[in-house]
């Protein structure tokens, strides 16, 4: 499961996905919950951005974000709120699977 850390993968993907949350923030929990699923579903650079921090504050400002979590895909805001799994699909639908490999057993 995902943290409110930074978690991404390789570097250079197309898609960046940013979900702005605060600690105190009961929806932001569950909007982490869907977007960390949806996130080990979809090859994409995906972080969780607290409020609380500076690069959540500059994020807030830049975008004029005054409600959250709120989520922010290649650098333009383009959901607020709590997404339903399918949603959320449909928001990073542009994004290539996740590829999975075989687990090998030697």
């Amino acid at each position: 499961m995902c943290s409110r850390q930074r978690v991404a993968t390789e570097v250079g993907q197309e898609m960046k996905v940013q979900l702005l949350v605060s600690e105190a923030c009961e929806p932001c929990d569950q909007a982490q919950l869907i977007w960390c699923a949806v996130a080990d579903e979809r090859d994409l650079d995906f972080s969780v951005v607290d409020l609380a921090d500076a690069e959540g504050r500059e994020l807030a400002e830049r975008l004029r974000i005054r409600t959250i979590p709120a989520l922010v895909v290649d650098g333009k805001l383009i959901a607020i709120g709590v997404q339903s799994p399918d949603e959320a699909r449909a928001l990073v639908a542009r994004a290539p699977l996740r590829k999975v490999l075989p687990n090998r057993e030697t």
